[in-house]
């Protein structure tokens, strides 16, 4: 592992001098893809350092015990400080490997976040909204920026669908697990015999592209203005403000409706769709990866059933891990034991997928 973070380590430092070349800076899309590189390398480059110190006055501390030239007070300092040095070296190591098992090249970017109510008619859709500002409480929680670009509500006062971005440190790193299906077990306020009704909300979490990453040709998109719909005031309902994007060679829709201008409208569908046509790639790659080492982990998209929230237990489940939750505390927006359950769920998934491949070439 120390060589894998002392390759990236060097390759931080590479990256570090090319954003001090004219060559780079002056080129507006290779300077941001060496920055998005960098970024992504920082911590590992910064634990690796960390690691290597540890380990000298690890040495350091074992030389004086091994001395028999030091005193015995010496020597008792030395074996107090080993202990402490020791622990911290297992701390930091074991969250190095969580950096190269777990580590993303997405994890920086911003997230844009789609949730939609699926199977459950109106109660689906009231569980979106409570899914919606949930996020919203752990936004703030986690200092994030959430901004609505799109929203259609139902008649119940529920979400139909809704499309936001999700700004600041590591937002792809803490929302990558949030996308799937999310199941709500309760009494719905519409249910007059208290029943218990099952429902199904969507949740799609896309890493955000920067203008310069993905090219999308004018001639495979298919443009429509239309009159914005729901709430928005009667400049937003009385304008052609609305547009919906179609991406001709593979069929993707993207409707956006967040401002009254089309023009503003139509820049960020046209960001929505370079976060989707990224992700779909994305999402075949990983396939093919995941593949060829035997399936290593779930794709947690839209199809899979990735959480229940059981309201009359007062449970979460999240069903990758398998642990649960207070649901009180779930929804009240404290998200990070789950998404921390998910984080170890992955990486004993990983290291498993790892171990059987290592026996397979033996």
């Amino acid at each position: 592992m120390l060589d894998v973070l002392k390759s990236r380590s060097e390759r931080f430092a590479e990256l570090t001098r090319q954003t001090e070349d004219p060559e780079v800076y002056g080129n507006t899309k290779l300077f941001a893809q060496v920055q998005r590189e960098r970024g992504s390398l920082r911590e590992q480059a910064e634990t690796y350092h960390a690691l290597l110190k540890l380990q000298a006055q690890i040495d350091g501390s074992n030389e004086i015990l091994k001395d028999p030239g030091a005193d015995r007070e010496m020597k008792d300092m030395a074996e107090a400080e080993l202990k402490d040095l020791q622990a911290a070296y297992d701390k930091l190591y074991g969250e190095a490997q969580d950096m190269i098992l777990l580590g993303d090249e997405d994890d920086t970017r911003d997230v844009i976040l789609e949730i939609r109510g699926a199977e459950g008619g109106d109660e689906a859709t009231l569980f979106a909204r409570d899914l919606m500002e949930n996020y919203a409480r752990f936004c703030v929680k986690k200092g994030l920026k959430l901004e609505v670009l799109d929203e259609v509500e139902s008649e119940a006062g529920g979400l139909k669908g809704g499309t936001y971005r999700i700004k600041g440190q590591n937002a792809w790193k803490t929302f990558k697990y949030e996308g799937g299906g999310h199941r709500v077990q309760r009494v719905p306020v519409t249910e007059t015999q208290g029943r218990i009704h099952t429902s199904l909300a969507t949740v799609a979490v896309l890493p955000e592209m920067e203008e310069v990453e993905i090219e999308v040709k004018d001639s495979d998109l298919e443009i429509k203005a239309a009159r914005s719909g729901g709430p928005g005031g009667q400049n937003v309902n009385k304008t052609n403000s609305r547009c919906q994007m179609k991406h001709i060679p593979t069929g993707i829709m993207v409707d956006c409706q967040s401002t009254p201008s089309f023009n503003k409208n139509r820049d960020e569908a046209l960001r929505i769709l370079k976060a989707k046509l990224y992700q779909r790639e994305k999402e075949r790659i990983d396939s093919e990866r995941s593949a060829l080492r035997g399936g290593m982990v779930g794709s947690g998209q839209r199809g899979d059933k990735i959480r229940t929230y059981n309201f009359p237990q007062d449970r979460c489940t999240d069903h990758r891990s398998k642990e649960s939750f207070p649901l009180q505390k779930v929804i009240a927006g404290d998200l990070d034991p789950v998404i921390d359950s998910c984080r170890k769920w992955e990486k004993e998934e990983k290291l498993a997928a790892l171990a059987k491949e290592t026996a397979r070439q033996a």
